[in-house]
């Protein structure tokens, strides 16, 4: 039953995790708008539903308490040698992130699903399985399988340079996120 409790609550995490970065986040357009950050300010220019404003404008604090409005988020804009904070209304954020991604993605941004590196997500599941059989108990399991979960981020990142199932397209957030999930693993298995 524990076994059981512990995968339970690790997919739950990763589930949460796939809500709030991938998706909620659209982390492919974040992405895009960073390789191409002028065609991007451009584009959220002339869109009333985007607002960008300079690192020190008084506004930023009355529009983060905007329940309507998403943000802040941050976007380097060398051309203009400045850092801009964007915020964008709720209700449009889906619909204009997959416009600006279908304008200015190519093909290279109509991605497959990840099948291989959702079946890799299988090797901490099996991990924790294994631990459990050997009567560890609720947390050191659920360590347990984010520890191996590090080391599979650390291996994808180191090969492949990235880990699509979780969202990770890149070879540094991959590491930055296999090093600070084994850190929590270690952690929770000493519980």
């Amino acid at each position: 039953m524990q076994t059981i409790g512990a995968i339970s609550v690790f997919l739950g995490v990763i589930f949460i995790w796939r809500i709030i970065y991938v998706k909620r986040g659209n982390i492919r357009f974040w992405q895009l708008a960073a390789n191409q950050p002028d065609a991007a300010v451009e584009w959220m220019e002339n869109r009333p539903d985007w607002t960008m404003l300079q690192p020190d404008d008084p506004r930023i604090e009355r529009l983060k308490n905007n329940s309507e409005l998403v943000g802040p988020f941050k976007l380097v804009i060398p051309r203009l040698d400045n850092l801009v904070i964007i915020f964008v209304k709720k209700i449009s954020i889906n619909e204009s992130q997959d416009e600006f991604i279908k304008l200015y993605g190519g093909k290279k941004e109509n991605i497959r699903f990840p099948w291989f590196s959702s079946l890799a997500m299988l090797y901490p599941i099996i991990a924790m399985m294994t631990i459990s059989k050997q009567g560890s108990q609720i947390l050191p399991t659920l360590g347990y399988g984010f520890t191996n979960l590090g080391y599979l981020l650390l291996a994808a990142g180191i090969l492949v340079g990235g880990f699509r199932a979780l969202g990770f397209r890149y070879r540094i957030p991959t590491l930055i996120a296999a090093i600070s999930i084994w850190i929590v693993g270690t952690v929770f298995s000493n519980l």
